[in-house]
């Protein structure tokens, strides 16, 4: 299934931590979009994102958390600009 990458399509919307940065695969860009939402816990948060086709396919993840790592206490819940993580 092939992977994606999804980042700001708005330059001065990019985060130099990456933290606005994600990885999902799906049979199209938009359903790899759909799965990395649904791992942000928020719908339509990408809309306006760039995606990339990715030649490997690592797992999916959001930058800040492993998948899976909501309400795990060893994973920092603030950002090195003291904002909350996504999916926290």
């Amino acid at each position: 299934m092939p992977t994606y990458a999804f980042y700001a399509a708005r330059e001065e919307q990019r985060r130099a931590d990456g933290l606005n940065f994600a990885v999902a695969s799906g049979t199209t860009p938009a359903a790899a979009r759909v799965t990395a939402e649904t791992l942000l816990g928020e719908p339509n948060a990408l809309a306006n994102w760039v995606s990339v086709d990715l030649a490997a396919a690592p797992a999916a993840f959001v930058a800040g958390r492993p998948v899976g790592a909501r309400g795990q206490s060893i994973w920092p819940d603030i950002d090195r600009g003291g904002s909350y993580l996504r999916g926290g």
